[in-house]
């Protein structure tokens, strides 16, 4: 129990940091039910699908699906919900009842070296981080003994600061000083007052202080870094979506559907941010039409498959390994950790 409830809040940490704020939506599709003259009298077999994701930028990589409600088959029945408790996300995970979800990529990766039966089916969500500040700044060498508000002491957010700033030639421990705050809100609310002048922001709590405090300047893009210290190639995977293991099973193809209609709905995106903007206020997600608009393209939401994204994870997972094995479940996840699409 003791093992269960410390996994729980390593996960609940990990999806607050990750949806910045929180809200609540469940809809449940309108699967028509088969006549049962359509089908010779044979019975077929009704499949629910539970899928969730945490507030912010993973219910917005699949609010199309969440509104629209695409269809998988008139004997499936797929339900989506915007989860605004990071307990409540994590608790439905471990226990199973979720069969599809969007969570922080390490979690991931430390619900299956646990033993929770899920594997990762694609990468979503490219990094939301951005050093924000009052003045103009032009590198690394600017925050050369700057205080620095961030957030989630030993988390992701902060071991990616770290890494970023000690391949830049800054010390994290004795060149800057770096203050915790507790949460995305409590990080903005204290730029907004003035409180601090440089601060770790992530979407979609960004474009909130954007609005608010218009002189807010990007200082760094800590995945435009991230990539430049990987030969440029990419930026670090730092949202996933997973699929329990019992639905692939049963159900290969239906799961095949469900990640083409993701990639589509992730491609949709690009050029419907009002849309998107329009149904996340419709489904009361907690992020309005402004905020999706100005915050979409920071957002970096593509959709890559497992294997593509396969070098990506990796290289994050080590990253994060290096400096803290707790972060990820104490070892790195081996092959059966991908799902094979």
């Amino acid at each position: 129990m003791k093992k269960v409830m410390s996994l729980i809040l390593i996960l609940s940490l990990a999806l607050a940091i990750l949806s910045g704020c929180t809200s609540n939506v469940d809809n449940q599709s309108d699967a028509a039910e088969v006549d049962a003259s359509e089908v010779n009298t044979e019975e077929v077999e009704k499949v629910s699908i539970k899928v969730a994701a945490p507030a912010g930028a993973p219910t917005l990589s699949m609010i199309k699906m969440f509104k629209e409600n695409p269809s998988f088959g008139e004997h499936v029945e797929v339900s989506y919900e915007s989860v605004k408790s990071p307990d409540l996300m994590a608790s439905r995970i471990i226990s199973g009842e979720v069969d599809i979800a969007v969570v922080p990529t390490n979690l991931a990766a430390t619900l299956y070296n646990r033993g929770v039966d899920y594997k990762l089916a694609a990468s979503s969500v490219w990094g939301i981080l951005y050093v924000v500040g009052n003045e103009e700044m032009t590198s690394w060498e600017d925050l050369r003994g700057k205080e620095i508000y961030t957030m989630g002491r030993g988390m992701t957010p902060d071991i990616v600061f770290r890494y970023l700033l000690s391949n830049n030639g800054i010390d994290p421990d004795n060149d800057v000083t770096l203050t915790y705050m507790g949460e995305a809100t409590e990080l903005a609310s204290a730029f907004i007052a003035g409180k601090s002048a440089i601060s770790i922001m992530p979407e979609p709590v960004l474009s909130n202080v954007m609005m608010k405090k218009q002189d807010t300047k990007i200082v760094l893009d800590l995945q435009e870094e991230w990539s430049k210290l990987n030969n440029g190639d990419s930026s670090y995977p730092q949202a996933s979506l997973m699929v329990r293991n019992d639905v692939v099973e049963n159900n290969p193809e239906l799961i095949e559907m469900f990640l083409q209609e993701y990639e589509s709905s992730i491609s949709w995106l690009v050029t419907n941010a009002e849309k998107a903007g329009e149904y996340s206020e419709a489904l009361e997600t907690g992020l309005s039409k402004g905020v999706v608009v100005a915050g979409l393209q920071r957002s970096n939401i593509e959709y890559r498959s497992s294997k593509t994204a396969r070098e990506a994870i990796e290289k994050y997972l080590n990253v994060l390994f290096e400096y803290s094995p707790e972060v990820i479940g104490g070892k790195l996840p081996d092959e059966g950790f991908y799902l094979e699409n």
